[in-house]
């Protein structure tokens, strides 16, 4: 029994780091690139918005590197191994950005 215990819960740590993966970095990514790209450094959004970005990018960008890629932290450490990484993408393959909004997520609770 102990086993199985092991495996749900090792299971269940890697959905949640998955699940909060995708709902946070992954899902804002997309926002600091635009905002980047589009506004100025002295307009006041991009002022008010600077502090929430700052490390998103470096932190997506060295989870991709060590922990999400091939023969990563992930694969190695988590239930599944080498296919933890096609799990979680198959088990987030219809998630979609709008569903992610405020009503749409309360209504869906």
């Amino acid at each position: 029994m102990y086993v199985y215990e092991i495996l749900f819960l090792t299971f269940f740590f890697c959905t949640c780091k998955c699940g909060y993966r995708l709902n946070t970095h992954a899902a804002i990514e997309p926002f600091v690139i635009s905002t980047n790209r589009n506004l100025s450094v002295l307009h006041p959004i991009y002022k008010l918005l600077f502090p929430h970005y700052r490390d998103t990018m470096n932190i997506n960008a060295l989870a991709r590197e060590s922990l999400i890629n091939a023969d990563g932290v992930i694969e190695q450490s988590f239930l599944g191994g080498k296919y933890a990484v096609e799990i979680s993408s198959a088990a987030y393959k219809d998630w979609v950005f709008p569903d992610q909004a405020l009503p749409t997520d309360l209504i869906k609770r």
